[in-house]
């Protein structure tokens, strides 16, 4: 595969933006996309009072995961073939903005099947676009991507902080206008960054194709454990408040739980890329592997609140650990002009592995809370097998222009 080795990587960029200011522009960007997403957790409520059955709503929300994994991987290898990644994040989000305020018209059910398949297809491209040119800022410029990804889970903290605030200032029924208009500031960060040409010089005759990407069986494989370990979260996520409750945890003390593993997110984040240096960034995802099959294993036990506070914790590790190592391993194999390409495919893929998981956790739980972590410690692990580091032709030459990707000097 002669695309991702290194004779064959396009050259990096030296001209162009200053490192300390493209890394605090693409972090804007990931603060800019993340800050809305406290908001989406009320969509179903603003559904139901416009008169939606559960049955529609659950349609609703299954839409975004099927639609995912049949117009990601096409678009961004179309708009990273081009060097339109910049372009693409804007014009998505500007589109999501907009199609999400006919909602406004409160529409029948028909009207609402059509406007969230098309808000689906423009809004899913952004968080796929923004991880990709994230990933070559980085290979541009030896930037931390753990320290610019960090401000999109900050954001996630803020949003969720917000969000009943002003929902209960401005009432439910504006909650498209609210996610309308926090929708258009990464479209405006985007404008005010640099064109991807002037991060990596980008040759269209080259192309993005599959087959490229295709040739490396540890990028591959690093993608199948990325989405194998992400996956195993399914029953916590599924379930987890609902285990916590019957424990006689209350509400109050659930919320502080999920916020305890986001603030984890947050560190790990911070410090990850600086503790991996220049190892294997396959490293990371291993351990988020050992650490989610410990995780899961101390769930299957039913643990009190100081052992959930440690697992809650550990969500650093299974879920950063591994989003922070898929991202370097992207950014150290896979030459820039396919970056896009690869963003894509490791999106599909793990979207695939999470629909599975979710419909699979349900099934799961009926066996018993034991069995059921207990498949997903089994998951992880599998995970860690795929993603460990076996030597290549591409690990023995690697790109030139990957090199430091973790910001290690």
């Amino acid at each position: 595969m002669d695309s991702t080795q290194g004779s064959a990587s396009p050259r990096t960029v030296s001209g162009g933006a200053d490192p300390g200011r493209l890394g605090f522009g693409v972090s804007g960007l990931y603060l800019a996309l993340y800050v809305h997403y406290g908001f989406f957790a009320f969509l179903p409520l603003w559904l139901k009072s416009t008169g939606a059955s559960a049955e529609e709503i659950g349609v609703l929300l299954a839409i975004p995961m099927i639609l995912r994994l049949l117009t990601v991987a096409p678009f961004a290898a179309f708009v990273g073939r081009r060097g339109w990644v910049r372009n693409a994040i804007a014009y998505t989000s500007l589109a999501s903005a907009a199609i999400i305020l006919l909602l406004l018209g409160e529409p029948d059910h028909a009207g609402r099947i059509g406007i969230v398949i098309i808000f689906s297809i423009m809004w899913d491209q952004i968080p796929v676009l923004t991880d990709a040119y994230a990933v070559m800022a980085v290979r541009s410029r030896s930037l931390d991507f753990g320290r610019l990804r960090v401000w999109g889970s900050i954001a996630v903290v803020v949003s969720n902080a917000a969000a009943g605030w002003a929902i209960s200032m401005f009432g439910l029924k504006m909650l498209p206008l609210m996610v309308a208009t926090l929708l258009i500031a990464p479209a405006i960060v985007a404008v005010l960054l640099p064109a991807d040409r002037k991060l990596t010089a980008v040759d269209a005759a080259v192309g993005g194709r599959w087959r490229d990407l295709f040739g490396d069986g540890g990028l591959i494989l690093a993608m199948v454990a990325a989405s194998l370990i992400m996956g195993s979260h399914g029953v916590l996520t599924s379930f987890g408040a609902i285990q916590w409750e019957a424990q006689g945890i209350s509400t109050t003390v659930i919320g502080l739980l999920q916020a305890l593993a986001v603030a984890a997110e947050i560190g790990a984040f911070w410090f990850g890329a600086k503790l991996l240096g220049n190892r294997d960034p396959r490293l990371l995802i291993v351990a988020g592997a050992i650490a989610g099959a410990l995780r899961w294993a101390i769930m299957a036990t039913s643990p009190g609140l100081p052992v959930l506070v440690v697992g809650q914790l550990l969500n650093g590790i299974t879920a950063t650990g591994t989003i922070l190592g898929i991202m370097l391993v992207i950014a150290r194999r896979v030459p820039s002009h396919l970056t896009a390409t690869a963003q894509g495919m490791n999106a599909v893929l793990l979207g695939a592995v999470l629909a599975v998981a979710m419909v699979g956790s349900g099934l799961l739980w009926n066996q018993g809370l034991a069995v059921a972590y207990l498949a997903m410690s089994v998951l992880a692990l599998l995970g860690a097998l795929c993603a460990w580091p076996r030597r290549s032709a591409t690990d023995t030459h690697p790109n030139q222009d990957a090199m430091s990707v973790s910001g290690a000097e």
